[in-house]
């Protein structure tokens, strides 16, 4: 189905749920799509974007502009400090909280909400009732694998469990630890250990935005890293650096990552760094598709 906002909101109106799912890899325009839909219907808009969370990050994650947040009541943006951890289990703690504010004395959902983003992982454990595992970390192990390099252990983890492979982003070196981690303390793969309840959490509308043409998408990719650069995306990175360090969070993020090693002088020039992170932002688009392309009740709309 061709992605026109009229038949977008014609399929919106189809459907009598409380909560509307926009989701999608990046780059596909789902902000602009979650603030019409939720004009449309008095909505307000719950961020599932991973990145969005912290604050002062806004260049390199092409977080919506003040103006737009202002459009319409956003929630789970900017909650968060660059030093700080967050993770998938405090996400759905944090939306169960959102969405239990606005029931009614009968448990009834009082409120319309978008949720919009394209961290699959996020979605999953809020809206699909995916299990959250309770395996506590290990210290020893994880200090084993911070020394390694993150080529090294996306190669360990596609031996330890292929599937998981396909799905964890291979340039965040926390999620890849943490995947490690999990499947060896385990001995299960991650999808065991991450196995998703019958019932979904929440009776959501889903839909999904995307192109058929990839090339497209991936265009629409280069265009905007070099877009982010001319915004200012090397003095973000520098003022983020000098203020808070090289903190997990910082080092995870496409974009900055590069724009860091760039800045110590491990790149050779600018350029380099840009297409470091055109390619790594391409990946990690496939990696989203992988995510949403598992999920049968997802409505897909194309741009072209």
């Amino acid at each position: 189905m061709s992605y026109d906002l009229e038949s977008i909101l014609n399929y919106i109106d189809s459907s009598s749920k409380k909560l509307i799912a926009v989701l999608g890899p990046t780059c596909t325009g789902k902000s602009d799509i979650a603030i019409a839909i939720a004009k449309h219907i008095d909505a307000e808009i719950i961020n599932c974007d991973s990145r969005l969370i912290f604050q002062e990050m806004n260049i390199g994650t092409a977080k919506p502009s003040e103006e737009e947040l202002g459009e319409v009541k956003h929630h789970l943006v900017n909650i968060r400090k660059p030093d700080e951890i967050y993770s998938a289990a405090n996400y759905r703690k944090d939306f169960d909280e959102i969405i239990d504010a606005h029931r009614d004395a009968d448990g009834n959902l009082n409120k319309k909400f978008v949720v919009v983003g394209g961290t699959g992982l996020y979605a999953k454990a809020a809206l699909e009732n995916l299990n959250m595992p309770e395996t506590g970390s290990n210290t020893e192990l994880r200090e084993e694998l911070k020394a390694k390099e993150t080529e090294e252990l996306a190669q360990m983890l596609k031996e330890l469990d292929p599937k998981a492979y396909l799905q964890v982003d291979m340039d965040n070196k926390v999620r890849l630890i943490r995947a490690i981690e999990l499947v060896k303390d385990s001995g299960k793969t991650l999808a065991q250990i991450r196995s998703k309840a019958s019932e979904d959490r929440y009776d959501t509308c889903y839909l999904a935005l995307n192109f058929e043409r990839r090339r497209a998408l991936y265009d629409l990719i280069n265009a905007r890293v070099i877009r982010m650069i001319r915004k200012g995306l090397v003095h973000e990175v520098e003022a983020l650096l000098n203020k808070y360090g090289e903190t997990q969070t910082l080092m995870s993020t496409i974009g900055y990552k590069e724009i860091i090693s760039y800045l110590k002088g491990e790149k050779a020039s600018l350029s380099e760094a840009r297409r470091e992170i055109q390619l790594k932002t391409r990946r990690y688009a496939k990696k989203q598709m992988t995510w949403f392309r598992a999920n049968p009740k997802i409505k897909w709309f194309y741009r072209d």
